[in-house]
């Protein structure tokens, strides 16, 4: 059964991309939507949700242009800073002189838990998604977006890899323009529904490396707060390359006692070289001489203790035979040593879009959650350390399959999901995978020192 939006939505006609939010670290957070050309002038009006007005307080927006099939728009962003934390807030966004959300109900967020807050909190992870390869609604992405919007989370993370193919500004689209490959993500049924809520956490994934994806997902609190980089970035010409402009995203922010850890561990695919791009991703950032290795291993040096967690998009155990591990990231030496040496308690990838549950000796327990929305792969790559796992395949006769201590699904709403991992008390963490019905499987507690 579809899960219908949240809104029976009457907002303004000019309106094109409903709110979402972004950028939740600290005291702030980034309010962002689309309109018409028609609309010059934007602001947000907030206030503390059950206390003040929701317009109780304004700020100003800023925009920037751009183009969503052959239309011309105004993405829109307003930063709202000292927020109490731990708070409730509801806000409405205004262009032109008019509420753009009309009759709808005012949004509600809760802000971040200050640092060192032991209050119990829940956060979706969901990976490669933003995909519509005809004119008929995703139905499957639809239910797990609804999914998280339900769900109580405070906020979520991707593993990287939205809106397919290409992650251009028509691929993430609006609220109006339908067709294949068009409003993967801010189509009404989609981001539309948990967006305004729920704010988003940016991983890059090898499609859609682009500035779009900074522009969309704008996390530039977070960057500036932990010393990351948040920002186009000239690449040149590692493994015969060809010199590009490509993202570079890293960041960290805190939670309570939980510190997570947002990397940038992609390459795109039409750039190879001589090479393949989990090589040229490792040459490009992750050698102990690069940028985003040394940001790493200094902010885990200066935040020793508490729960830490880390998102990236190459998997390091995965179950596919196509998306295979990333053999350039394993082991005491690569990126997972250096995770482990320093206390990093859950690793989350994407790329294989399965599901996995991985316990490699001596290194962190690690997901794979790459079943937001594309197209399914089979899990047919089993053994240590894959603990459990999940996956379609389209064409053979039996269809699902897994590995582990999971049975082979019988139907693919089973394998569409998300995870909403719950921390509790500062130590406890639980994580529940999540499929598109609401069902859970494959659920794991763990107690961390």
């Amino acid at each position: 059964m579809l899960l219908p939006p949240t809104a029976s939505a009457t907002p303004s006609s000019s309106l094109r991309r409903y709110p979402y939010l972004t950028d939740l670290v600290l005291g702030h957070v980034t309010v962002n939507w689309a309109t018409t050309t028609s609309i010059s002038t934007g602001s947000v009006s907030y206030g503390k949700s059950g206390v003040e007005s929701c317009t109780a307080h304004t700020v100003n927006a800023t925009k920037t242009t751009i183009t969503v099939g052959s239309t011309t728009e105004y993405q829109w962003k307003a930063s709202l800073n000292s927020l109490s934390r731990n708070t409730a807030y509801c806000y409405r966004i205004q262009g032109g002189g008019t509420d753009l959300l009309g009759t709808d109900a005012s949004p509600i967020f809760r802000t971040q838990l200050a640092a060192g807050s032991t209050a119990t909190f829940s956060f979706a992870v969901l990976g490669d998604w933003g995909y519509q390869d005809s004119t008929s609604l995703n139905t499957d992405q639809a239910n797990v977006l609804a999914r998280i919007a339900s769900s109580g989370a405070r906020f979520a993370v991707t593993t990287g890899d939205i809106a397919y193919q290409t992650g251009s500004q028509t691929a993430y689209g609006d609220l109006v323009q339908t067709g294949a490959n068009v409003s993967t993500v801010f189509g009404p049924s989609y981001w539309t529904v948990p967006g305004d809520t729920v704010p988003f956490f940016n991983v890059l994934g090898n499609h859609g490396l682009s500035a779009t994806t900074l522009t969309n997902w704008p996390e530039d609190h977070a960057a500036s707060s932990s010393a990351g980089r948040y920002a186009m970035q000239t690449y040149c010409c590692t493994n015969g390359t060809k010199s590009a402009s490509y993202p570079s995203a890293w960041y960290a922010f805190q939670t309570g006692k939980a510190r997570f850890y947002v990397l940038d561990a992609a390459w795109g695919n039409a750039n190879v070289g001589t090479a393949n791009i989990y090589k040229n991703d490792y040459d490009n950032h992750w050698t102990p001489s690069s940028a985003e290795y040394q940001w790493l291993q200094q902010d885990l040096a200066a935040h020793p203790g508490g729960l830490k967690f880390a998102f990236f998009h190459f998997p390091l155990h995965s179950p596919n035979s196509t998306e295979v591990s990333d053999t350039y990231l394993t082991g005491v030496d690569h990126l997972e040593g250096l995770l482990a040496q320093n206390g990093v308690d859950v690793i989350f990838n994407g790329h294989a879009h399965t599901y996995a549950r991985s316990t490699p000796a001596g290194m962190p327990v690690s997901y794979v959650t790459g079943g937001g929305g594309a197209k399914l792969e089979p899990a047919t790559v089993c053994g240590a350390p894959i603990a459990a796992a999940l996956g379609w395949s389209y064409s053979s006769s039996t269809h699902g399959s897994s590995c582990g201590s999971l049975g082979r699904p019988t139907s693919i709403d089973h394998v569409f999901h998300y995870l909403l991992v719950t921390v509790t008390g500062g130590t406890k963490v639980t994580v529940a995978p999540t499929d598109e019905q609401g069902r859970t499987f494959d659920v794991q507690t763990y107690t961390f020192g």
